[in-house]
Parts: C-alpha cells; sequence; structure tokens
C-alpha cells in the first residue's frame, strides 16, 4: 500500500537568508598601493563593490603571513607554487581549491565557477566568476609568478 502524497505535510516556510548587509568600503588602487582620493575624500564604494575589494585583498593576501590575521581563515596560500616545477595542471588545480577555500568563508558568496587561467609572460591570470546572493560579478585578476 502507498501512501497517498495529498495527504503528505510539508514544512513550506521560508528559507531565512537574512545576511548581514555588505556595507560600504573605500576604493582601493592595488596597482597604486593606495585609497582613491576624490576631492579630498577617500571614494566609498558599496554594495557588491564591497564585496570585489574584499575578493581582490584575500588573493593578494598570503595566508598565515600576517599577525593581524591570526586565528582567521583569510588569505590564500599560494606561495609553495611560485617558481616550482609541478605540472600545471595541477598548479592550476590547487590555485582553484585554494582560491574558492578562502572566498566561500563569505556569508554573500554561493559558488566560484567558470575558470579560466592563461600565462602572461611571468604572471597566470585567473578569471572566475562569483556567485552571490545579490548577484554575480567577473573576477579577472593576474597573480603571482609562478613556474613556466
Amino acid at each position: 500500500m502507498l501512501p497517498k502524497i495529498t495527504q503528505l505535510e510539508f514544512n513550506n516556510q521560508d528559507i531565512k537568508t537574512d545576511l548581514p548587509p555588505l556595507g560600504k568600503s573605500f576604493l582601493y588602487d592595488f596597482e597604486k598601493g593606495d585609497f582613491v582620493i576624490k576631492n579630498g575624500k577617500m571614494v566609498e564604494v558599496h554594495g557588491l563593490e564591497t564585496l570585489k575589494q574584499w575578493i581582490l585583498k584575500v588573493l593578494k593576501t598570503e595566508r598565515f603571513r600576517f599577525r593581524i590575521y591570526k586565528g582567521i581563515p583569510y588569505g590564500v596560500t599560494l606561495e609553495d607554487l611560485i617558481g616550482s616545477s609541478l605540472p600545471r595542471a595541477f598548479i592550476e588545480a590547487e590555485i582553484k581549491r585554494e582560491v574558492t577555500a578562502s572566498l566561500m568563508e563569505h556569508t554573500h558568496i554561493q559558488a566560484i565557477q567558470e575558470w579560466q587561467f592563461t600565462r602572461d609572460g611571468k604572471w597566470m591570470r585567473i578569471k572566475f566568476r562569483v556567485v552571490t546572493v545579490e548577484g554575480a560579478f567577473d573576477i579577472d585578476e593576474p597573480i603571482k609568478e609562478v613556474a613556466a
């Protein structure tokens, strides 16, 4: 005898997505190594731009190097790959794993997908799509020198 499906009860409560707002940050020029100043004030960024700034900072911070981040899962561990003679496929897989693990610490990020790796001389460009509860966007960033 099979149960009557029409009599089954399901919990139809809405899933809560009460996340704190992304808030604001200040625009940082990573090439110049300083905050962007306009009319004598630092330029504010809000929403997804704040999240993009956080991602770029994570990608440029080596995990466990700075005492300020002690005990906090912040940054990436990529220095061991620099100049290594490991196969390119392994290096790319390790970058993907490390970056994904680091970025998924943020409560607003749901997925990291559509990875692309390209060589640019002694640099490697990584490109990926970040899927958040607010929308999706691409990150296209050179990373430190890696083995050729």
